[in-house]
């Protein structure tokens, strides 16, 4: 079971809680559920490792990552303003490793639902926070 750590505020802002809900996909590596916030042109990079570009190139990624196992999830805050919208935490797996992240989402719109890109940011903690 992943231990979920929210601290930033959704209260009840749609793009807050798409996000708060999409890095809970991530924690449980529930793939379908990630792929349902991106839309089919989604553009991942991760920076230093992977430029994704398509749903089934994300889907495969994805799917090499199910191996991975979230013991835990700190999302620390969410910004949202317009398109725009940035998550950063703390992700720690059962292998013994803690990450931590900042994923900068563009939606495909302003009032858009749907993720069109994302870049993410991820550091290997060594020795602690």
């Amino acid at each position: 079971m992943t231990k979920l750590t929210i601290h930033a505020d959704c209260g009840t802002a749609p793009r807050k809680l798409a996000l708060r809900d999409v890095n809970i996909a991530f924690a449980h590596s529930d793939v379908e559920a990630i792929l349902d916030h991106f839309s089919d042109d989604i553009h991942w990079q991760i920076i230093g490792e992977a430029d994704l570009r398509g749903k089934e190139a994300v889907r495969a990624a994805l799917e090499a990552m199910k191996e991975t196992v979230t013991t835990e999830l700190r999302i620390d805050s969410i910004i949202t303003h317009g398109p725009d919208a940035a998550v950063n935490g703390v992700i720690t797996t059962e292998q013994g490793g803690a990450f931590a992240f900042c994923d900068i989402y563009r939606f495909t719109s302003a009032s858009g639902k749907k993720i069109n890109t994302m870049t993410s940011y991820v550091i290997s903690l060594t020795g602690g926070e």
